[in-house]
C-alpha cells in the first residue's frame, strides 16, 4: 500500500492525472453512496420541528364551554382569536418590529383555530364524551375548560391526565377555590 503523501506526490506528478481522476471518481462515488444510504441526514426537512410536523400549520385550541351562558364565552373567545389573528397577520412588508408595531404572537407559518364545544352536562360521562368525540378527534393541542365547582375541576384534571392533553381551567367565581 502506498502512503498518502506518496500517493498525492504520484498523482500530482506529470502524467499522474489519470490516477488523480480515478481517485476523485472513487471519492465522489463514496460520497454519493453515503448520501443515498442515509437520506435523513442529507435531505432537508420540510418541517424542521417535529412538533410542527405533527400538528401541521394549524394549531387547534379546544374549548369546553360551560352549560350556562355558552354564547357569552364563545363571543369572548372569538374576539380574542380575532385579536390574535389581527396581530399576527397584519404588519408591513419590512419584517422588522418597531416600537409602534408589536411583535406577532404566532410565527408566519402558523395559524390558530378554535374548536369550541358545549357538553350536554358537566357529569363525567357527558364531559368525557364531548372531550373525546368533539375535541380530541379534531387534533387539539390544548383545551380551555370553564369548571364551576370543585367536582368539575377534578373531572377536568382527570381528563387532562387521562388524555395527556393540557387542560387550562378558567374559574369565573369571585371566591377563591380552596384546595388541600
Amino acid at each position: 500500500m502506498v502512503p498518502l503523501p506518496g500517493l498525492w506526490t504520484y498523482c500530482l506528478a506529470p502524467g499522474g492525472t489519470r490516477l488523480l481522476l480515478a481517485c476523485a471518481s472513487r471519492l465522489l462515488l463514496v460520497l454519493l453512496l453515503s448520501a443515498f444510504s442515509a437520506p435523513e441526514a442529507c435531505v432537508p426537512h420540510a418541517e424542521p420541528c417535529p412538533i410542527l410536523a405533527r400538528v401541521g400549520h394549524t394549531v387547534r385550541l379546544g374549548a369546553l364551554l360551560p352549560t350556562r351562558q355558552p354564547a357569552r364565552i364563545q363571543n369572548a373567545l372569538n374576539r380574542a382569536l380575532a385579536s390574535i389573528r389581527h396581530q399576527s397577520g397584519g404588519g408591513g412588508d419590512s419584517g422588522a418590529t418597531t416600537a409602534s408595531q408589536p411583535a406577532p404572537l404566532l410565527p408566519y407559518n402558523l395559524s390558530l383555530e378554535m374548536v369550541a364545544r358545549s357538553p350536554a352536562g358537566w357529569d363525567p360521562e357527558s364531559l368525557s364524551r364531548s372531550a373525546c368525540q368533539d375535541l380530541v378527534v379534531r387534533g387539539v393541542s390544548a383545551v380551555l375548560a370553564f369548571p364551576r365547582s370543585k367536582e368539575e375541576l377534578i373531572q377536568v384534571e382527570f381528563l387532562s391526565s387521562f388524555l395527556e392533553i393540557p387542560f387550562i381551567s378558567i374559574l369565573e367565581d369571585t371566591e377563591p377555590l380552596v384546595t388541600q
